[in-house]
């Protein structure tokens, strides 16, 4: 994660417990989203949905490390973290769906916490852990 990631006031030790939890099964899903979307830096991990609830959930093994991505290689760590953080904030437990409202709230958050990142940068892996927050709700404690 970048070091120099700030977190928001609403930011809480159960932000950090959920995502820890779930940040390995998270990291596999983004790799696989890049390599759908054709992106270079993507891998084909035949991670689907269902991988990453079961995985998040602690209901299957997330593989080893002769599959996983490099620890260090998900630059993007600290968007997802955030996406998925207010996700299961009670700060943000009015929204159900993304929306310009969210996204205008979650971006002046970012923006005063993280200053020399541009949220034009990380609004595309907030918004994925922010809806994978949703699809792993069940998971949650």
């Amino acid at each position: 994660m970048n070091t120099n990631t700030r977190q928001p006031q609403w930011w809480t030790d159960k932000e950090t417990s959920s995502w820890d939890r779930v940040k390995e099964a998270l990291k596999r899903d983004w790799e696989q989203t890049k390599n759908d979307f054709s992106s270079e830096s993507g891998q084909d991990l035949d991670q689907d949905v269902t991988d990453t609830v079961k995985q998040a959930a602690g209901k299957q093994e997330i593989p080893g490390p002769h599959v996983a991505n490099p620890p260090d290689s998900w630059e993007n760590e600290d968007a997802v973290r955030y996406g998925y953080g207010a996700g299961v904030s009670p700060s943000y437990l009015a929204y159900s769906e993304w929306n310009k409202d969210l996204e205008g709230r979650l971006e002046t958050d970012w923006k005063s916490t993280n200053p020399d990142r541009p949220w034009s940068q990380v609004r595309g892996p907030a918004r994925f852990g922010w809806q994978r927050s949703h699809q792993t709700v069940g998971s949650k404690s």
